[in-house]
Formats: C-alpha cells, sequence, structure tokens
C-alpha cells in the first residue's frame, strides 16, 4: 500500500520468515552455525530456543535452504494436543511413507525401513518440530525413541527441536533425562543488540529496493531500540505501522515522534516499557539533568 511512496519494490517489515530478510546478528549466525554444523555433520538432536518473535522460523528456513540437495527434510509445526501415535501418522506422512500402517509398530517398522534405505542411498533426513514446547513428556519421548535409528557410525534421522523458552524447562524433568543427554548441539536466540537496530532496519530497507534516509528521519533508532528491546518481530510490527502512519499523513521521512506515537499503541512487554521510559529523555531530545 505505502511502498511506492517510499521508493520500495515490496513491503520491507513483513512478518513472513523470508530468509532474503534476514539480517543475521552475532546470535543468529551462531544459531545458523549450530543447525547447518549439526544436520550436515549428523549429530542426531540438535534444540534451537528463543522468545516469541525472536525469529526462530526465519533463521530455521535460511538454514534449510543453505542445506546440500540430498537432505530430506520433514516440517511438524502443529504439536498441540499430539499424542505419540499422532507425532507417527504426521512424520510418516511428512515423509511420504504411503502403506497400510494400524499400530504403533507398524509405523516404527516403516520409518526405520525408510530411513535406513535413505542413508543407504547417502542421503540425509531431518525432522524438524516447532513449538516443541507444547509437547508433553510422553510426546518429547516418543521423539526420543525415533532417533534410535542409526548406523554403527552415524545417526540416520537428525532431530531439531524448537521452541520457546520453556521447553528447556521441560526438558530439564528428570523423566526426560535421556534425551536431554543426547542434545549434541544447541543454542538460546538473543534479542539483537540494541546498537544494531539500525543496522537491521537498514538491511531490510535495502533488501526491499529502498534507502533509510529516504524512509526514516535520523534518530529514529533509539526508538525502535527503546521500545522492542530487540526483538525481530516487534521491530518489524512497529515500522509497518509507522511507514502506513507516514503514508497517511504524507510524511517522509517518517520522524522520530511519529515512530514513538505508533509504538504506543503496541501492546509491548514489561521489559519493552521498562526499557522506553529509560529511553524517553533521548527519545524526545531532552536533557535528564536539566529536567
Amino acid at each position: 500500500m505505502y511502498e511506492s511512496f517510499f521508493g520500495l519494490r515490496e513491503p520491507a517489515f513483513s512478518l513472513a520468515p523470508d530468509p532474503r530478510f534476514l539480517w543475521a546478528s552475532e546470535t543468529h549466525e551462531e544459531g545458523l552455525a549450530v543447525l547447518h554444523y549439526g544436520i550436515t555433520q549428523r549429530k542426531g538432536f540438535l534444540l534451537l530456543t528463543g522468545e516469541v518473535g525472536s525469529g526462530k522460523t526465519t533463521l530455521l528456513r535460511t538454514a534449510l535452504e543453505r542445506l546440500p540437495d540430498d537432505t530430506q527434510t520433514a516440517l511438524i509445526m502443529n504439536t498441540a494436543s499430539l499424542g505419540p501415535l499422532d507425532i507417527l501418522k504426521l512424520v510418516a506422512d511428512e515423509f511420504g511413507i504411503i502403506q497400510p500402517l494400524d499400530s504403533k509398530a507398524d509405523f516404527i517398522l516403516a520409518l526405520n525401513r525408510f530411513l535406513l534405505d535413505r542413508r543407504a542411498a547417502g542421503g540425509n533426513t531431518v525432522w524438524i518440530v516447532d513449538e516443541a514446547q507444547n509437547l508433553d513428556e510422553n510426546g518429547l519421548e516418543e521423539v526420543r525413541l525415533l532417533s534410535n535409528v542409526e548406523t554403527s557410525t552415524q545417526k540416520c534421522l537428525q532431530i531439531v527441536l524448537m521452541g520457546q523458552p520453556e521447553l528447556r524447562d521441560t526438558l530439564a524433568s528428570p523423566r526426560l533425562r535421556p534425551l536431554r543427554q543426547r542434545i549434541a548441539l544447541e543454542h538460546h536466540i538473543e534479542p539483537i543488540a540494541l546498537d544494531e537496530v539500525g543496522t537491521y532496519l537498514r538491511h531490510r530497507i535495502e533488501v526491499a529496493g529502498g534507502r533509510f534516509d529516504e524512509v526514516f528521519a535520523p534518530g529514529v533508532e533509539s526508538v525502535f531500540s527503546a521500545y522492542s528491546s530487540g526483538w525481530p518481530r516487534l521491530l518489524n510490527i512497529l515500522a509497518d505501522r509507522a511507514l502506513l502512519a507516514g503514508f497517511a499523513k504524507q510524511v517522509r521521512p517518517v520522524p522520530g515522534d511519529l515512530v514513538e506515537r505508533k509504538a504506543m499503541t503496541l501492546d509491548l512487554p514489561r521489559g519493552g516499557k521498562a526499557e522506553a521510559e529509560e529511553f524517553r529523555p533521548q527519545i524526545l531530545g531532552v536533557d535528564p539533568k536539566r529536567t
């Protein structure tokens, strides 16, 4: 709607997990390295966690694009209320295993044959469980059992558990100790450093074909930093709302006070609100020593 007004070819701050727009901060670079190395070196279990809106899905899609062509992947996203047999059915369907399967044993045997055949052919097989924090201990134990297929030297199935921070708490359960001990590599995504927020915004604008100084006025970085706490999703939502407001008012580039007015309409987490109050004198250009 507002793209042409700001000289953009496409939306710069869409919430879609498009790998082209990934700006790899240090925490995202490390996450990419964990995923790529863990999958290509057949490490078995990998764990990727992060807060809501930290960029987990975009990071995953970027990593998958960089995998060798012989890698076959299955992605399960709707994990809420899944029982052990439901998990097996979804995995079999994702891998294209089509045959009469009436029992849990049938599913396990079929999956084992599929994985061993894939390994014999030189292929790598990856199963990604998104929103894994929704699985209960029984579901996570079923995931562990599926990882038992292996040759004398390598795992036949690489499993990536993705989820919110509470997934780590669940995995700390004594009952899940066998699974926790199998996690070869893990990474927790941190927020973007506040002094790198401007670089993040600039990157997305340039990927969309625009120029930062034609879209946002000088000094807006402190507003975005204060109200987002460095979380990519909050940055994207705030930037999108600010650009829409700028278009409606025919203001270009968008000034910091307009960005702040749109930020005040966001349902910010407590940390974001506190940080905004701390940075508010800087945002408004006020010297706190004179107030």
